[in-house]
C-alpha cells in the first residue's frame, strides 16, 4: 500500500498569494470510492455507451466462466453419475454453446467497434475539461511548482487513468458478483470449504501491502532516473538544440547522462526484483498450492472415504474454492489499484475543482470601446515564490490615444507592468484603474480584447499564416484585413513568396510543405496581429529585437500611422523609439526613476539621457 499522502489543495492570503495545504487523504476508504465515482462519471458523462458496454462486457464473461466451471461440469458429471440418456447431455451442450458464442460475438465487437470510438471520445472530451481550465486559471498558477505539477499530471496521465478505473471498476463489480454466487454454491454443499477461502484472502492482503510497498519505492527511486532520460530524449529531439549538439562535443555528455540513468533504473530492479519475486511466490503458495491442494484433499476424503458426497459434488467444490481464490485474489488486487488511481485522480479533481482568483468564466461589466484612460497608483507586485518586489509604488498614467514609451535595463520590471496592465496578474498591493473603474469589476474576456500585444518571446503556431495573425479562425472576409495586416508588419513580400501565400503552414512540424521562416520574419508575422486587431491599446514588448534598425525604423513609423487613433505602450532597451513617444517612463529596480517628454528628460539631464547619448554613439 502506497504511502498516505494528503490531498493537495491551494489557498490565497491577504495579498493574493497562493499556499498549500493539505486535507483530505486519498487512501481512505472514503476518498477511494469518491475518487472512483467521480472517474467513471466523467467517462459515461464522455462516452456513455462506452462505459455500459465495458461493465456489461465483463460482467458477461464472469457469468459466462461461472457457467462453464461450475454449473457446466456439475451438470456433465452429474449426467455421467446418474447414468441420464446420452441425448439428455448432448441435448443440453447443444443448449449451452450459445450462451459462450453470443457472448463472444458481443466481446468481440465491443472490443473492434464501441471500445475504440468510444475511446477516442474520452480522451477527446477528458482532455478539453482540462484544456479549458488551463486556460481559465491564472497564469501565476504556471509559476507555482505545485500547482503545474499537478496540471502536467494530470493531462498526461488521464488517458491511462480513466482505462484503469473502467476496467478495475467493472472487474470488482464482476468479482463481488462472482463471490456472492460462489458462496451461495459453497453453503448450499459444503459450508466448511468456506474456511479454505480465508488463506487466499489474508495472504493476497498481507502479501498485496508488502508488494505495493515496494514496488512505491521503487518508483520513487526511479523518478531522478526516468526524469533524465526523458531530458536526454526531449534535448537531442528538440530542434533548438540541434545547433549546439553539432558544433561541440555535448553530446558526449549527454550520452553518459542516459546511460547513467539506464544503469540506475537497473540497480533498482535488481535491489526490488528479488523481494517482489519472493512475495509472489508466496502469494501464488497461498492462494493456489496450499488453498486449493486442501479443498481437494478434503473433497476426496469426502467422496472416497466418508461417501457423503457424489462426484459432482466434488467438482462443484474443487470448482468452487479454485474461482473462489481467483476472485478473492481479483478483489484484493483490485483494491490496491483502487489506491493506487486514488492517488492520480485526486490530481484530476485537484486541478478540476480549483477556482481561480482571475478567471475568463467569471461575470463582470463590458468595457465601453475606444474610450479608455489607465491610471496604475501605488502599485506593488512580486512573483509567486519571491520575496523581492518586482514593482514598488509605481503609479503612470496612459491617457485615449496617448503613446507611452517604458524604458529602463532588463529586470527592471517594464514586461511585468504591461502584465498587470492586461490583467495576467493582480497586484499585490495598488490599484489599477479603466475610465476610474477597477479593472477587477470588468467581465477578463472583455477587458483583454482591448489589447493588441505582442512580446519579446511571442510564439509562432503550426497553423497557417493567416491563422497565426488572425489567431482564430479565419473567414473568408478575414484575408483581406490579414494582407493589409502583412503589409502594414513588412512581411507581406516574403509571405507572398511562399508556395501557398497566407495558406501556408509555418514550421513542418504536421507540412512537409510548410515554411520555416528567419527569427526576423516570424517577428513581423507576430506583429502582424497588432494591425489585423481592432484593439483599444497597443503593447508592443521589444517588437524590434530581432530586426535591423531600418526595418525597426519602418516598423514603428507603420505603427504609429495605424495606431494614430489607439493608445500605445512600447517597452524597447533601443530608446530611439522613446523619441516617438508622447511620454517616456524610466523603470529601475522596479521603481519609476524618470517621466516626462523626451525632451523633458533630455534637459533633465539624468540617467535616461545619459543611457540615450550612450546608444547615439553606436548609431553614430
Amino acid at each position: 500500500m502506497k504511502k498516505s499522502k494528503s490531498k493537495t489543495t491551494y489557498k490565497q492570503d491577504a495579498h493574493g498569494r497562493y499556499y498549500e495545504i493539505k486535507n483530505e487523504n486519498p487512501n481512505s476508504l472514503g476518498t477511494i470510492i469518491k475518487n472512483t465515482v467521480y472517474m467513471v462519471r466523467l467517462a459515461f458523462e464522455a462516452a456513455p455507451w462506452r462505459v455500459i458496454c465495458q461493465f456489461v462486457d465483463t460482467l458477461l464473461k464472469a457469468a459466462v466462466g461461472l457457467f462453464f466451471s461450475i454449473v457446466f461440469l456439475e451438470k456433465i458429471v452429474g449426467y455421467l453419475e446418474t447414468g441420464a440418456p446420452f441425448s439428455e447431455t448432448v441435448r443440453f451442450v447443444i443448449l449451452s454453446v450459445p450462451l459462450f458464442v453470443l457472448t463472444d460475438v458481443f466481446s468481440n465487437y465491443y472490443r473492434a467497434v464501441i471500445w475504440e470510438t468510444g475511446n477516442q471520445a474520452m480522451y477527446e472530451k477528458l482532455h478539453l475539461k482540462l484544456f479549458e481550465k488551463a486556460t481559465d486559471v491564472e497564469l501565476e498558477c504556471f509559476e507555482n511548482p505545485a500547482f503545474y505539477e499537478s496540471y502536467t499530471k494530470a493531462s498526461s496521465q488521464i488517458k491511462g487513468n480513466v482505462l484503469g478505473v473502467l476496467n478495475i471498476s467493472s472487474t470488482f463489480l464482476a468479482s463481488v458478483g462472482s463471490l456472492l454466487y460462489l458462496t451461495y454454491k459453497s453453503v448450499r454443499t459444503d459450508p466448511f470449504v468456506l474456511l479454505f477461502a480465508a488463506l487466499p484472502f489474508l495472504a493476497t492482503y498481507v502479501v498485496e501491502v508488502k508488494k505495493n510497498k515496494a514496488s512505491y519505492e521503487r518508483y520513487q527511486e526511479g523518478i531522478k532516473y526516468a526524469q533524465k532520460e526523458d531530458y536526454v530524449r526531449w534535448t537531442v529531439y528538440d530542434s533548438q538544440f540541434a545547433k549546439e549538439i553539432r558544433l561541440s562535443n555535448i553530446f558526449t555528455v549527454l550520452k553518459k547522462q542516459m546511460y547513467d540513468a539506464i544503469d540506475g533504473s537497473l540497480r533498482l530492479i535488481k535491489k526490488y526484483g528479488g523481494r517482489i519475486v519472493a512475495l509472489n511466490s508466496t502469494e501464488s503458495a497461498f492462494n493456489y498450492t496450499l488453498t486449493v491442494g486442501c479443498t481437494i484433499a478434503y473433497a476426496a476424503l469426502r467422496l472416497l472415504f466418508w461417501k457423503s458426497i457424489s462426484a459432482a459434488d466434488f467438482v462443484v467444490l474443487v470448482s468452487v474454492i479454485i474461482n473462489f481464490s481467483d476472485e478473492i485474489v481479483s478483489i484484493s488486487k483490485t483494491f490496491s489499484r483502487f489506491q493506487e488511481y486514488s492517488q492520480y485522480i485526486d490530481t484530476v479533481r485537484e486541478f478540476q475543482e480549483y477556482q481561480p482568483k482571475i478567471s475568463e468564466s467569471q461575470d463582470g461589466i463590458r468595457p465601453i470601446r475606444h474610450t479608455g484612460a489607465w491610471e496604475l497608483s501605488h502599485v506593488n507586485f512580486t512573483y509567486f515564490g519571491q520575496s523581492k518586489l518586482v514593482l514598488k509604488d509605481v503609479s503612470i498614467r496612459i491617457g485615449q490615444g496617448q503613446k507611452i514609451a517604458l524604458v529602463g535595463h532588463n529586470g527592471a520590471g517594464k514586461t511585468t507592468l504591461v502584465k498587470l496592465l492586461m490583467r495576467l496578474y493582480d497586484p499585490q498591493e495598488g490599484t489599477i484603474t479603466l475610465n476610474g473603474k477597477d479593472i477587477r469589476e470588468y467581465n477578463v474576456r472583455a477587458y483583454r480584447d482591448l489589447f493588441g500585444t505582442i512580446f519579446q518571446d511571442f510564439q509562432i503556431f503550426a497553423l497557417s499564416v493567416a491563422e497565426n495573425v488572425m489567431m482564430d479562425e479565419v473567414q473568408k472576409e478575414d484575408r483581406k484585413r490579414v494582407l493589409q495586416a502583412l503589409k502594414n508588419s513588412g512581411a507581406d513580400k516574403r509571405v507572398d513568396a511562399l508556395k501557398n501565400g497566407i495558406d501556408t503552414v509555418l514550421t513542418r512540424e504536421f507540412d512537409d510543405e510548410g515554411a520555416v521562416l528567419s527569427g526576423g520574419e516570424f517577428q513581423k508575422i507576430a506583429l502582424a496581429r497588432v494591425f489585423a486587431k481592432d484593439s483599444d491599446i497597443v503593447i508592443l514588448d521589444e517588437p524590434s529585437s530581432a530586426l535591423d534598425p531600418i526595418a525597426e525604423y519602418k516598423m514603428y513609423e507603420s505603427m504609429l500611422r495605424a495606431c494614430k487613433d489607439r493608445s500605445m505602450v512600447f517597452i524597447s532597451h533601443r530608446l530611439s523609439s522613446a523619441v516617438l513617444a508622447d511620454y517616456v517612463y524610466m523603470l529601475e529596480d522596479g521603481q519609476v526613476i524618470e517621466e516626462g517628454s523626451h525632451r523633458e528628460l533630455m534637459e533633465k539631464n539624468g540617467k535616461y539621457a545619459q543611457m540615450f547619448r550612450l546608444q547615439a554613439k553606436n548609431y553614430q
